[in-house]
């Protein structure tokens, strides 16, 4: 992470979606909460030179072997159970979608995260709703298992969603630290655990039930190819996304399917930056009749029409055990 005066963007995708009618709230936090943020921040040289010795520090502390740990679903996304330096658990979510680590300014608070002076620098978070104005952080250390990592920059938001009856994760653990560092990252949706590989490669496994497909980091995240109707895009693979495959308005329109399906009512789309209903948002689910996908080939696919990039989202990766091969770059689903 590079820093400067100006502000900083980080594209964060993170899409839940849940069956409430009563809109969350989504608002800065207290005063007092910022204050106590101000107190301990640290001045925007102070950050440069720590940041300068991040790299050779979590590369001196790589494990020799695989970490495996499990995860739960919140809102049908997988949310994990990481550490910080005092032994005080942090619950994150596991996101291929997000590209910066992220985390609440409570959380921030209760791990003694230090953050860049606000008159020195800021950040802007954008979401697939909206965006909101956030802090440069340095986490000092957080522990994946077996996995220590002694420093690491973060952004630390200074909004919060509330209310609704909806279960948020306040942390994101990005995938620009995953990416980095580890030769594979293996989630294992049936299994409920996520592996996160060292030194060895994957070791890939043919046969009937498996299949594979070149990825690309694109902003950060993993960006891979679909195809439908002869035509092909871009899309984000989203471990953050509740949905399955979406397709943006640009998309819809080059498929011509724009003007089909009829509006979703009643549910929630939360993320950074807000909260909107999708109706308000025109959310709609429309039917092709091919998909090449990740080296299937799928029949009569539901799509969702929705804000944002294209994405391909946990409700369709659930039956599958999905691996980000770093040295090959490819992607590998299992059945």
């Amino acid at each position: 992470m590079r820093c400067s005066a100006a502000v900083r963007s980080c594209l964060v995708i993170l899409l839940l979606v849940t069956g409430c009618s009563q809109t969350p709230s989504h608002a800065p936090v207290s005063a007092r909460v910022l204050r106590k943020l101000e107190k301990r921040s640290i001045s925007r040289s102070d950050f440069i030179r720590r940041l300068s010795t991040v790299d050779a520090g979590v590369r001196a502390g790589l494990p020799s072997q695989a970490v495996t740990l499990p995860f739960e679903f919140r809102s049908n996304t997988p949310v994990i159970k990481a550490w910080g330096g005092d032994g005080r658990p942090v619950a994150m979510l596991l996101d291929t979608g997000a590209a910066r680590t992220v985390l609440s300014s409570r959380s921030a608070l209760a791990l003694g995260v230090p953050t860049i002076r606000s008159d020195e620098a800021k950040a802007t978070l954008l979401g697939v709703v909206g965006q909101e104005e956030g802090l440069v952080g340095m986490i000092s250390t957080l522990r994946l298992g077996g996995w220590n990592v002694p420093a690491y920059p973060c952004f630390v938001r200074t909004y919060e969603t509330s209310g609704g009856g909806v279960l948020y994760p306040d942390n994101i653990l990005g995938f620009d630290l995953v990416s980095r560092y580890c030769t594979y990252l293996t989630l294992d949706y049936p299994g409920r655990e996520a592996t996160f590989g060292f030194g060895r490669a994957f070791l890939a496994k043919n046969g009937p039930g498996v299949q594979s497909a070149p990825f690309r980091l694109k902003d950060g995240v993993a960006s891979i190819d679909l195809a439908s109707k002869g035509v092909k895009w871009s899309c984000i693979l989203d471990s953050g996304s509740f949905n399955g495959v979406e397709i943006s308005e640009r998309v819809a329109g080059r498929l011509g399917v724009q003007d089909q399906g009829d509006v979703v009512q009643g549910l929630m789309l939360v993320a950074v930056g807000g909260a909107v209903t999708s109706d308000h948002v025109r959310l709609r689910t429309v039917k092709l009749p091919e998909l090449t996908l990740l080296g299937g080939k799928y029949q009569e696919v539901e799509v969702d029409i929705s804000p944002g990039l294209p994405r391909v989202g946990s409700f369709f990766l659930k039956d599958y055990k999905v691996t980000f091969d770093f040295r090959r770059m490819r992607v590998w689903l299992e059945r």
